[in-house]
């Protein structure tokens, strides 16, 4: 991730928009500025201050979101500050009207990679969510974006992606070969196995699991989503999507994430611990991990080619985001590749 400077009396209107609600929110107006130049999603500022160094993040409202990212952040800041977390930044305040939710800056962009110790306070962040579900405040936290109570949601909506990928792909044979030559046999192919595992169990896909099964999840949980301090503790950051959710989903996407880099021994560690965290209570969760992990996965692969569907264009205009558009859908299309075919080579980590 990269920082451009900007100025806070001269930047666009939007940037001033911010600057000026952050300004009322600290009570300080900002001495300084710089704008994260990688994201499509929403306008950060690093800003400065006469007390201190905050972050400043505007929410914009753009057609086919129909989660509010703004208050999904709040809320979930105020729950984890209210629980004790000090892995998260703290809530200085929040603008309703302006969207601007204005935190403290806890360190710089970790990257793609992570030590063997950030795998360690990644289990701690899975296992004190996991413990915070418990207490009163938690009951009233929405579901996680998209959330997969039940087998049959995950299946649903990596279909659902494919028909509204299918459209754009009429007009982009590129896209559409991947989808019919390599993408689809793949699906059809692991849905078969769900439904197989499953029967077996006698639980149909459709039923949901068990609420005191659940956990609290940030749902986008990876290493491009820490902040590292000078101490070189991680800092976890970005929770519009935070909410209930089945663990195999967290356990899967950390895994799988596209957004970090992890070696084969640090998905093993993780994986072993978290099945010692979600696997004390729930005796399926192993099953239920080996089968549903291969779904999770084809869901990557439907969220990596986003950038080919309109709404996703315009969400990057409403974030002031001006890149080279042919170049990042080929990049998405690689990525996409690349984790269709390294699946199976995951999935023999949750048997080794």
């Amino acid at each position: 991730m990269q920082f451009s400077n900007i100025d806070p009396e001269n930047g666009d209107a939007l940037t001033r928009a911010v600057l000026d609600a952050a300004a009322a929110i600290t009570g300080k107006p900002a001495s300084s500025a710089s704008r994260l130049t990688v994201g499509g999603n929403n306008v950060t500022l690093m800003i400065e201050t006469a007390d201190g160094s905050f972050v400043a993040k505007h929410y914009p409202r753009t057609s086919g979101d129909d989660r509010d990212r703004f208050e999904a952040e709040a809320g979930a800041l105020r729950f984890l500050n209210q629980a004790g977390f000090t892995c998260v930044p703290e809530l200085i305040g929040a603008d309703a009207d302006a969207r601007v939710c204005v935190m403290t800056n806890c360190g710089a962009p970790t990257g793609r990679h992570g030590e063997d110790a950030d795998i360690d306070a990644c289990i701690d962040f899975a296992r004190q969510l996991h413990d915070a579900r418990k207490s009163d405040a938690a009951s009233g936290l929405p579901a996680a974006a998209e959330a997969t109570p039940a087998p049959r949601d995950v299946t649903a909506q990596v279909g659902e992606r494919r028909d509204r990928l299918g459209e754009t792909a009429k007009r982009d044979p590129v896209l559409l070969s991947f989808l019919r030559d390599e993408f689809d046999p793949v699906f059809v192919a692991t849905i078969d196995q769900v439904r197989g595992a499953f029967a077996v169990t006698g639980k149909p896909t459709t039923a949901p699991l068990a609420a005191n099964l659940q956990t609290l999840s940030p749902s986008d949980f990876g290493f491009h989503n820490t902040v590292r301090g000078a101490g070189g503790a991680l800092t976890f950051v970005d929770f519009e999507y935070f909410g209930w959710d089945d663990p195999v989903r967290l356990v899967s996407d950390f895994v799988l994430h596209p957004g970090h880099d992890l070696s084969d021994a640090q998905k093993k560690t993780f994986l072993g611990a978290c099945h010692d965290i979600y696997g004390a209570e729930d005796r399926q969760y192993r099953m239920r991990l080996r089968t549903l992990f291969p779904l999770v996965g084809l869901r990557w692969c439907m969220i990596l080619l986003n950038e080919f569907l309109p709404e996703r264009m315009e969400r990057r205009r409403a974030a002031g985001n001006n890149d080279d558009l042919d170049g990042i859908l080929a990049g998405q299309l690689e990525k996409a590749r690349q984790l269709l075919s390294g699946i199976d080579d995951n999935k023999r980590l949750l048997t080794d």
